[in-house]
């Protein structure tokens, strides 16, 4: 193992994803790999290549592209022809070979100290899995990172820096938690959106809220994929085009589908990350407050389940509702669920004989804020 690699994986981060997360860091691969995957170039409408049939991270790796005499343009596009997201996002997790990867960068600023980089690659951006229930903050793909920086004694970190949205946090390497007995940073990674923050809790994204409660049950690593400049076989971290296909409607919270590592400044420049401060939160008596988790039973009733819940307040807009199953290798599921009045019921289909299931539920107030989970366990029928 190359030092440098040694130190990506000594400082590698601890990922914690909130309960109701349903999209995870997967591999590249999953953008080339899934059936009918697409890339489309600038300006054109047809498939120049599609997951199959020459498409993968290597014809990403060259340009002009291989074959062929057409340069890497800025609007070229990967694409998933059908949007049934949550569908190929999950079989795409179910894939050893693609689940739970990490691309690590090792980079030095202008005064030649060194920076440790974590890179995550997510399907989709969703952010209606917190219940706000809008038309933005959702498109395909999403890159997410963390840096490390090693300003202290023998190259030890001294600071840390999490993205979050257009925005990033500082803080000392003393103040952030770590994991117990090693010098690996924790993450909460917020639901939908893929933020990075240094606690659990609500955090103020400059327009909304995300939520990042951590206690999904996670993995304790991703496997560590480094980049090293100069890799031929992995240029592709440059390609100059879009990871999806989606394109801002222009709200505060919506933005385009995400450009490749190595085009954001900080791939070269990490100092350039400290350029974009933390949002300003409002004022604690200027924010609205949570609406409380609801009361939820869940029993069987032959081939499916039923959900009953109990609203401890206003009447809710809808249920955010997240069914997982120990006994299945599929990731959780999220879906939010329309409701009227402050009680009923909601049947749960995809419930199986034979499997245990957690459910948990929140609630979508009519302004939009989500509460916090509750959580019903369904045992074996």
């Amino acid at each position: 193992m190359s030092d440098t690699a040694q130190l990506l994986e000594t400082y590698q981060p601890h990922l914690k994803y909130d309960q109701q997360e349903m999209y995870f860091a997967d591999a590249a691969e999953m953008f080339v790999r899934s059936p009918g995957m697409r890339l489309r170039r600038a300006g054109d409408a047809t498939d120049f290549k599609v997951a199959g049939a020459g498409l993968d991270l290597a014809f990403l790796s060259s340009d002009p592209y291989p074959g062929t005499q057409f340069r890497w343009a800025e609007w070229d596009t990967l694409g998933c022809p059908d949007r049934n997201y949550a569908s190929r996002a999950a079989t795409l997790h179910m894939d050893p070979n693609i689940a739970n990867v990490v691309y690590g960068h090792v980079v030095e600023d202008s005064d030649r100290v060194t920076w440790l980089q974590y890179w995550y690659c997510y399907f989709y951006n969703d952010y209606n899995l917190i219940g706000r229930i809008i038309r933005a903050g959702l498109h395909e793909g999403d890159w997410e990172m963390v840096q490390l920086r090693l300003g202290g004694p023998d190259r030890t970190p001294d600071l840390a820096v999490y993205a979050q949205h257009r925005h990033a946090e500082p803080r000392a390497w003393s103040r952030v938690e770590k994991v117990a007995g090693t010098q690996r940073p924790v993450v909460y990674v917020a639901r939908g959106s893929h933020a990075a923050y240094f606690a659990a809790g609500r955090h103020w994204t400059g327009v909304w809220f995300d939520h990042a409660d951590g206690r999904r049950a996670s993995p304790d690593r991703q496997r560590l994929v480094e980049v090293v400049s100069g890799d031929a076989t992995r240029r592709w971290i440059r390609w100059l085009g879009h990871w999806g296909d989606t394109r801002s409607a222009g709200a505060p919270q919506d933005d385009d589908s995400p450009r490749s590592p190595g085009v954001h400044r900080q791939w070269l420049d990490p100092l350039a990350l400290l350029d974009a401060p933390p949002a300003a939160a409002p004022a604690v008596e200027d924010r609205p407050p949570a609406p409380a988790a609801p009361r939820i039973a869940v029993a069987r009733t032959g081939e499916t389940a039923r959900l009953t819940w109990d609203a401890t307040g206003e009447a809710p807009r809808a249920l955010t509702i997240t069914i997982n199953s120990p006994d299945e290798r599929r990731p959780p599921q999220t879906r939010n669920v329309e409701v009227d009045g402050t009680r009923g019921e909601v049947e749960l289909p995809t419930v199986e004989p034979g499997k245990a299931y957690d459910i948990r539920v929140s609630e979508v107030s009519r302004e939009g804020l989500a509460s916090p989970a509750a959580r019903a366990d369904l045992a074996r029928g």
